[in-house]
């Protein structure tokens, strides 16, 4: 994992002022999970990006370049906001978005696996909704299809 976002990680759970048994709690991961992704053993999971914009309102432009508020403010109209119930169900949606760019670009399954460095089968599986995806999958189709992680993970911003 890239060492910025380890850091960033990091500053997160110290902005709460939380131990890293307290801060994986608070997220609903498992405490040796979480340290792993401090530790940059274990690559960003779908899950923890989930967690950290569900549960801790945080801001994945600030996450994923440095730049801007660590935090969302509540009261903006960003579909990331901090107790917004739709955001799970925004997120469910990225196997459709991900479809959406594979049938603009006419890739076949093979060639999107391939794209994002992953088997075809676990493409599938993304765009059906059964896995997840990782950073690095986030990142590939970011850098790819010149589209936002906000638009990947919840259907707003630059498509």
């Amino acid at each position: 994992m890239n060492k910025m976002i380890q850091k960033r990680l990091i500053e997160v759970r110290n902005a709460y002022q939380l131990s890293g048994y307290a801060f994986a709690k608070k997220l609903n991961i498992p405490q040796p999970t979480y340290l792993r992704y401090e530790t940059g053993e274990q690559k960003l999971s779908g899950k923890l990006i989930e967690a950290l914009v569900v549960q801790c309102n945080v801001n994945m432009y600030w996450f994923f370049t440095g730049e801007g508020a660590m935090f969302l403010d509540p009261d903006c109209n960003s579909c990331e906001r901090q107790n917004d119930t739709s955001v799970e169900e925004k997120f469910s949606a990225f196997g459709k978005r991900l479809s959406k760019l594979q049938e603009k670009h006419n890739f076949l399954d093979r060639e999107m696996a391939q794209l994002l460095n992953i088997s075809e089968k676990a493409y599938i599986s993304l765009v059906v909704g059964k896995s997840k995806p990782n950073i690095d999958v986030l990142n590939c189709i970011k850098r790819n299809f010149k589209v936002s992680v906000d638009y990947l993970l919840y259907g707003c911003g630059d498509n």
